[in-house]
């Protein structure tokens, strides 16, 4: 079957602010991944959004897979994340790629409500799963204030934190309607944390090196805290534009 994309117009379909955008994780390493990737997809006749489908698949299978009581099966959940975070990055390039040769080919509404769904379904999964593996580890013996948290209680943290980032998000994207702002204000520094720190940023690095070494309780402390107060100050900032 001859090719429909070449390669060169995927490498091409990326512009600057998007790269610019980009943390230093997904920058590095899962947006070089993605081409390929988003090549090969794009020429075996799959969509933007099947890929999106598929990448939110795979964050319910690594939340699942995280629920298993098996420290290999929390290894293949972080694989999930990790496949997930190439993914999220082909589906944009992908439709980019088709939009670059044919301008009337745009997603739509519904593609961006697609892709701001698998994005929500991600952060909400990976956030829960680390509190699961969290337990795990702390069922092994947590060196530090960490290990005197009652079993079970990480995945509740977890929760929270998973809780807290949507609410940041929404409230993220509720400011740029009330404000008229395309993401060049203040509250866009917390938008920009969060790609160099989140799902497709050093989240999936820290989650290995801490399920590894045995400091994953940390980790959640840590990006709960991040999470928590990103979330007040974001909703601060709404509410004070707001009331204007």
């Amino acid at each position: 079957m001859p090719m429909r994309y070449r390669f060169r117009e995927v490498l091409a379909s990326l512009p600057p602010e998007k790269r610019r955008s980009d943390g230093t994780v997904s920058r590095f390493l899962h947006r070089p991944l993605s081409y390929p990737v988003a090549w090969a997809l794009l020429n075996a006749g799959v969509t933007p959004n099947q890929a999106t489908y598929a990448s939110a698949f795979l964050c319910v299978a690594g939340l699942a897979l995280a629920l298993m009581p098996v420290p290999v099966a929390h290894w293949a959940a972080i694989a999930c994340f990790f496949a997930f975070g190439t993914l999220d990055c082909a589906d944009g390039t992908m439709a980019r790629t088709i939009r670059a040769r044919d301008p009337s080919a745009g997603s739509g509404p519904w593609g961006e409500w697609v892709d701001a769904l698998g994005g929500y379904i991600a952060y909400a999964t990976i956030l829960i799963a680390l509190g699961r593996s969290a337990d795990l580890v702390a069922a092994g013996g947590v060196p530090g204030p960490a290990g005197m948290i009652p079993p079970g209680s990480w995945t509740v943290v977890g929760a929270i934190a998973s809780t807290a980032n949507l609410v940041m998000r929404l409230a993220f994207q509720s400011f740029r309607v009330v404000s008229g702002d395309s993401g060049r204000s203040g509250v866009s520094g917390e938008k920009r944390l969060s790609e160099e720190i989140g799902i497709t940023g050093w989240l999936q690095p820290l989650y290995a090196v801490g399920l590894a070494t045995g400091f994953l309780p940390y980790v959640l402390v840590a990006y709960a805290a991040v999470f928590v107060g990103g979330g007040f100050i974001t909703v601060a900032r709404l509410a004070k534009k707001a009331g204007k």
